[in-house]
């Protein structure tokens, strides 16, 4: 028996599926056309004309962020740190008290640009907040509802709350950790990420005799579809799976969405996440 997994950079395939503006409702029929179309591609790689042990989809190791930098902003400490902060960022003080209107004579600009800056601050992290609990209750779910998936919440936003950007942290690193931490438990590992940090473990790992797929999702389909664009990791992989936007619009295991319902996660325009 073949033994296949698959490791998941959830915010990759957030991404992955904000860029096609697709939704998907049942990722156990999703995931199985993926591992379906791996073993396609693996057999016509490895074991062309020749038999070769029937294939099983172990798990599902699906990595997405579950944890973020926590502010109280009701401490008056808090306000005050965040205050010096912004006393010292030139550029964004001078951003606020442009938009600052006309004000009393017994009224300072300055307190009044702090002010607007810091309701804003509080608002759009309240709204992140949200968003990473809504995030949880929809893993949950997922894991819930689909055999063989494990949800891994490894991945920590570390938040910039003055400039209102989110930095990933952590979630690549714990999926490249596991990769070679649990090689003993697969013979094929199928990738769905986009990090080119995960190369060396996929070397190690190749090292260990496992041969190592990386997933690509590509708009159009196969006959349409031009050749693919090479990447580092997809030359370090030992073959690349092409799924395409119009199977899975056509076999029902994605639909067409807009791109706020695509997307979990609704960034700013200024924020620096993929």
């Amino acid at each position: 028996m073949q033994r296949f997994v698959t490791f998941v950079d959830g915010s990759n395939l957030d991404g992955v599926l904000k860029n096609l503006a697709l939704r998907v409702d049942d990722y156990g029929a999703f995931y199985r056309h993926v591992f379906e179309e791996s073993v396609r591609h693996w057999g016509r790689t490895f074991a062309d004309g020749s038999p070769w042990p029937a294939p099983q989809h172990s798990r599902i190791y699906w990595y997405v962020v579950g944890k973020m930098d926590e502010w109280d902003l009701n401490d008056p400490k808090a306000e005050s740190r965040l205050r010096s902060r912004f006393e010292m960022n030139v550029r964004l003080k001078e951003y606020y008290l442009e938009r600052v209107g006309p004000i009393a004579a017994d009224r300072s600009r300055e307190d009044d640009a702090w002010t607007l800056c810091f309701a804003e601050t509080r608002d759009w992290y309240e709204n992140k907040r949200k968003a990473l609990e809504r995030k949880k209750r929809f893993y949950f779910g997922v894991q819930s509802a689909t055999d063989y998936v494990e949800i891994r919440q490894e991945g920590h936003w570390k938040v910039d709350l003055l400039n209102h950007t989110l930095n990933e942290k952590g979630l690549d690193t714990s999926l490249a950790v596991d990769m070679v931490a649990l090689r003993d438990i697969y013979d094929v590992a199928l990738l769905i990420s986009g990090d080119a940090d995960g190369i060396p473990g996929i070397n190690y790992v190749k090292g260990q005799s496992k041969h190592v797929g990386v997933v690509e999702f590509r708009r159009g389909s196969s006959d349409e579809s031009s050749k693919g664009t090479s990447s580092r990791l997809k030359i370090a992989a030992d073959f690349v799976v092409q799924i395409f936007e119009a199977d899975l619009l056509r076999r029902k295991l994605a639909y067409r969405a807009d791109t706020d319902f695509a997307a979990p996660m609704n960034y700013g325009h200024h924020e620096n996440y993929y």
